[in-house]
């Protein structure tokens, strides 16, 4: 039975307070840490799912707003972000028993009025399993919901014949190495891009630079649309949207010459093996996955994800 008393959601709630009380924008009309316990409680008790002897839980904690708050996506997908929330709703699940298939990744959204999550024109926490959008290097789940079981598990099949991957060397982001497998990803300053008028996803981030509180913070100099990565004709391509501290690529190091990358070039510039990007003021290494790497990757067995599940857990002591 899950107590309210629990060390970690108290923890959680008094988290949400201070960072509710430090932010300029949130308000008690935006977040009820209490409120939000509530849900966690809920929403854990509601995802117990059992596959061969281990319970899991999704990975995804999505957080949803009214359209008519599209300005606190950025705010809100900041706080529960932070370091210190993560840290303890990890350690809430290994107390609990719950085992995690994927990393936990956090999406804010915002919903018509209507929606039922957020009937009382807050924020609200749910959790959620991952579709067709994930990383080749997770899994996909599959779930029966009236036996409360998992059915299947496999690895997504990268959707290009070839992979890359992105490494952060400099700035805050969610995931430090990202596995470029499908045609395009997304890169910029937090996850989710909303039109602040009409409340509408513009795009959501694949590669994701954390907003952080200190102004001069290296991860804050990239814009939310930063920038994309595509592949096409066997090769990868990196497109500047016009952002505010640029794009830029070293071919041959960190000390070599810098060759900038501008919205005058519409069909982007061909990326190579090991070239440096510059994101604003963050560094990120490019490189080729060998082929050989990628059929490793699809031939990924249940059995070893699901030994990989109790070596994840985190420390609760």
């Amino acid at each position: 039975m899950l107590d309210f008393n629990d060390k970690y959601l108290a923890q959680i709630e008094k988290y949400l307070l201070t960072s509710r009380e430090n932010s300029w924008t949130i308000t008690e009309e935006d977040l009820d840490p209490r409120e939000i316990i509530y849900q966690i409680i809920d929403q854990v008790k509601q995802n117990r799912y059992e596959y061969n002897g281990v319970i899991c839980t999704p990975n995804i904690i999505t957080i949803s707003i009214p359209e008519t708050k599209a300005e606190k996506v950025e705010d809100l997908e900041m706080i529960f972000n932070g370091e210190e929330f993560l840290r303890c709703f990890e350690a809430f699940l290994a107390s609990q028993q719950l085992s995690l298939f994927n990393p936990i990744r956090v999406e804010v959204q915002t919903v018509s009025k209507g929606n039922s999550r957020v009937m009382y024109r807050r924020a609200a926490f749910a959790l959620d399993w991952p579709g067709q959008e994930m990383s080749a290097e997770d899994v996909l789940v599959t779930i029966n919901i009236a036996q409360k079981q998992i059915t299947s598990v496999v690895s997504p099949s990268p959707q290009i014949p070839q992979l890359a991957r992105l490494t952060a060397h400099n700035a805050v982001v969610y995931q430090n190495q990202y596995l470029i497998s499908k045609p395009i990803i997304y890169i910029g300053r937090m996850r989710s891009v909303v039109n602040e008028q009409t409340g509408k996803l513009i795009r959501r981030n694949d590669f994701v630079f954390a907003h952080l509180e200190s102004p001069e913070a290296l991860s804050n100099s990239v814009s939310r649309q930063h920038s994309t990565v595509f592949y096409r004709n066997n090769a990868f391509y990196v497109l500047d949207h016009g952002s505010a501290n640029g794009t830029a690529i070293q071919r041959g190091g960190f000390n070599s010459e810098e060759f900038l990358v501008t919205p005058n070039y519409s069909q982007g510039v061909r990326l190579e093996h090991r070239d440096i990007l510059r994101f604003g003021s963050a560094w990120v290494s490019f490189e080729i996955v060998p082929i050989s790497e990628l059929n490793k990757l699809n031939k990924q067995s249940q059995a070893v994800k699901l030994a990989e599940l109790t070596d994840s857990l985190p420390n609760t002591n």
